[in-house]
């Protein structure tokens, strides 16, 4: 179970990327006094991260990466501007959690990982407080 829950994770990464890849969305306008909404495109915020992706009314929606000055990563799923669906966040320390999010936090089945690739915790997260193994999860 534990190995089938990693290879789910693995997927996970790479899915953001290839659904990006496929998108059919148009480029985002070039101004941004025009909403964006049901496009692709590129934002750097007033801390200086910096946002890749779908736009809906506005707002990151759909497939999308972002990039924070300290080093926090998140790529993934978004649903008005908060991390929802199936991505991987890696924090400044380069632990990794790959999973469902829901509500910008983690939320479902996921798999957190040192930075060297040892899995740490591997279950179910339930608002972003880890609530049950993998193994107990299984039965």
């Amino acid at each position: 179970m534990l190995r089938s829950l990693i290879l789910s994770a693995a997927m996970l990464v790479a899915a953001p990327q290839l659904a990006a890849a496929q998108s059919k969305q148009p480029p985002c306008p070039t101004s941004r006094k025009i909403a964006w909404t049901d496009c692709d495109g590129s934002y750097t915020y007033d801390d200086w991260s910096t946002y890749v992706g779908g736009f809906k009314d506005d707002k990151r929606h759909g497939q999308g990466a972002m990039v924070y000055p300290d080093g926090q990563k998140y790529v993934g799923g978004f649903k008005f501007d908060r991390r929802d669906g199936p991505g991987v966040y890696t924090s400044p320390n380069g632990n990794r959690w790959a999973g469902e999010f829901r509500d910008d936090q983690p939320n479902g089945r996921g798999v957190l990982t040192d930075k060297d690739g040892k899995v740490l915790k591997a279950g179910v997260w339930k608002k972003g407080v880890f609530v049950e193994d993998a193994q107990n999860a299984a039965k």
